[in-house]
């Protein structure tokens, strides 16, 4: 190569990622190994037409790559790479029009980055290693102090333990005046290994005995807790904050090895220790008198996404901590809603639904909720709860939880309903999955108790069950629906990026993957009868029924955490410059070997759509 050209393809290279951290001396002998192609309009390039494996970057010029059948791949464009599954995906790059292309040998261009372990992951053959190398968590030293720490290091020894023959006044006194815990744990003493057979907290005194009047002298198992929510000593603090969001419980008794308690886990306990509000403001939450003081704290709730997003933690544990807090917000709303109109006249369940449910909550979610009454319930029960419903809707958009668009809201009269009503709907749903009733489902698939009688849920749960359950023709709608829309493979050339009034053209990361890749897990584990909810949960569960292979799902997983990570990000973008939230990427935002990162992440989107047209029909 004539080396007058060096410095040019130099100075270029600092421009893309991951090149430019590079030292000039790697630049240097990265472009001396540099061959420069020109590709006339209409001109193609194939793996067959290449002596060995490459990479290739675009000076200028458009190419667009085609599969062997003809279908799209990608479009790319100024400072895109390409060539990573050449030979793999069998597909050519055509020029829609004159290219000027620089090619690098594979196996140089990685010897001479090989003391650079970051370039060589954004620089892999495997998408899915691509777009990990991106999804860097970046713990601080406090953080990292508290969720990777053991449970043992920070849990309190200060607990009651207690004989099942002890009456409650026993308790309470013990709880009162030796130790001042606010938990006590039940231990049985008939047999030598002292097993926890239930739980008791103070605020199990205040609901349970002195609201219902209930007789001190009783023992205390009338009241306790039975068979509570344990977890081991050696377990990371991060699995005890997971248990806590996942069964809504503050008070949990930590056991060692051999089943002993040996202690006791609170949120206040990790607030005092560490002050990791992020993780416990539903303490403060909890305290709240007013809607006026709920609605307060919703700047809070905006200071721990942005603690969270900035510390660039990982997208499922932020979706739970915003699930938390969600939670929190929705119960004190309840209970708030219970002290203004009186006590509820008859049983009912207020249930999460859609990514509520999945634990999935990102800053700009919106409601998904719905109330299920007694079947007994009157005409004037049902009064109330609609004027209970409207109190806790209105209150959460006041929190900064905005009402649902489509109205799938407890607020709505057709989602206030009793149970036999409910049981109906999943019946026609499942029975008949086209167009509104397809979208009703969909949105109720996923439905989780966060009030109320839980028996109600668990009846009408085992209908959703029931009837979603080897329902073949509701699987083939759910893939129908899958596979209306594709994700935006010609991205970045102002084909597929929708306008958005005066702001130009952006991407909705929703519509284009992460929608898509919530349907696929869906689709996945309703299929082999999974029952969990979350995405990450359902691809595992999907793993483990070998639907997919281990390859599969690291790429799904990983695509999945990638375009939840970039939301957040845009969130955080979007609070710094004062703009109004939404799923809009702005494409101005990403550099050349982002925009890669997204096209690997929409050709694995796309490829499974095409897996699951061909396993489960259409």
């Amino acid at each position: 190569m004539d080396s007058t050209l060096l410095p040019n393809i130099v100075a270029f290279l600092k421009t893309i990622e991951p090149f430019a951290p590079l030292p000039n001396e790697v630049l240097d002998k990265i472009a001396a190994n540099t061959e420069i192609q020109f590709l006339g309009k209409g001109e193609s390039l194939s793996a067959s037409s290449t002596r060995k494996q490459n990479l290739f970057i675009i000076r200028s010029g458009v190419i667009e790559q085609r599969l062997p059948d003809g279908s799209l791949r990608a479009q790319l464009g100024e400072k895109d790479i390409f060539g990573f599954s050449f030979e793999h995906d069998n597909y050519r790059a055509n020029a829609l029009e004159n290219c000027l292309i620089y090619r690098f040998d594979y196996a140089s261009l990685l010897h001479n980055v090989t003391d650079y372990p970051k370039v060589t992951e954004q620089l892999a053959l495997s998408a899915n290693q691509r777009l990990q190398s991106t999804v860097d968590v970046q713990w601080s030293e406090r953080e990292k102090g508290l969720f990777f720490k053991p449970i043992k290091e920070v849990m309190s020894t200060h607990i009651v333990q207690a004989s099942p023959s002890m009456t409650i006044q026993d308790i309470a006194r013990l709880m009162r005046h030796e130790t001042d815990s606010s938990c006590a744990v039940i231990l049985d003493d008939n047999n030598a290994n002292n097993t926890l057979i239930g739980m008791v907290t103070d605020k199990d005194m205040t609901k349970r005995v002195v609201a219902d009047a209930v007789d001190i002298t009783l023992p205390i198992t009338q009241i306790m807790t039975e068979q509570p929510w344990t977890i081991g000593n050696d377990d990371l603090v991060l699995s005890a904050v997971s248990l806590m969001m996942k069964h809504n419980v503050q008070n949990v008794p930590v056991i060692d090895a051999n089943k002993q308690v040996v202690g006791l886990i609170t949120p206040q306990l990790l607030v005092q220790k560490h002050s990791v509000q992020a993780v416990f403001l539903i303490e403060k939450i909890g305290c709240c008198q007013s809607l006026e003081e709920l609605a307060k704290l919703a700047i809070e709730r905006q200071a721990i996404f942005e603690a969270m997003a900035e510390a660039n933690l990982p997208p499922q544990l932020i979706g739970q901590v915003l699930t938390m807090i969600y939670d929190a917000f929705t119960h004190r709303l309840i209970h708030l809603a219970e002290k203004a109109l009186g006590p509820t006249p008859c049983r009912y369940v207020w249930l999460a639904a859609g990514s509520h449910a999945r634990g999935e909550i990102h800053l700009n979610s919106d409601q998904d909720n719905a109330l299920v009454l007694d079947d007994n319930a009157t005409d004037s029960d049902r009064a109330y709860f609609n004027h209970f419903a409207m109190y806790v809707c209105k209150g959460l958009a006041e929190c900064g939880y905005t009402l649902c668009t489509g109205r799938f809201m407890a607020a709505t009269p057709k989602w206030c309903q009793p149970l036999y009503v409910w049981m109906q709907y999943y019946r026609k749903w499942a029975n008949n999955p086209e167009y509104d009733m397809l979208l009703s489902l969909t949105v109720f698939l996923e439905i989780r108790p966060l009030a109320g009688d839980e028996t109600l849920f668990q009846t009408l749960d085992k209908q959703r069950i029931s009837q979603v359950k080897g329902n073949v023709r509701l699987m083939s709608a759910l893939v129908r629906n899958a596979l209306k829309t594709r994700p935006p493979l010609g991205i970045f050339n102002n084909l597929v990026l929708e306008k958005e009034g005066k702001n130009g053209r952006r991407l909705d990361i929703k519509k284009a993957a992460i929608g898509h890749l919530v349907d696929l897990a869906r689709i996945y584990a309703l299929h082999d009868g999974g029952e969990m909810l979350s995405t990450e949960a359902r691809l595992r569960f999907a793993l483990d029924k070998q639907s997919i292979n281990d390859s599969s799902y690291q790429d799904l997983i990983g695509t999945y955490q990638y375009v939840m990570q970039l939301r957040y990000s845009h969130h955080l973008r979007c609070l710094r410059s004062g703009k109004p939230l939404s799923n809009a990427l702005n494409p101005d935002h990403f550099g050349s070997f982002s925009r890669q990162h997204l096209k690997d992440a929409f050709r694995i989107v796309s490829g499974f759509q095409d897996a699951i047209k061909m396993k489960f029909g259409a």
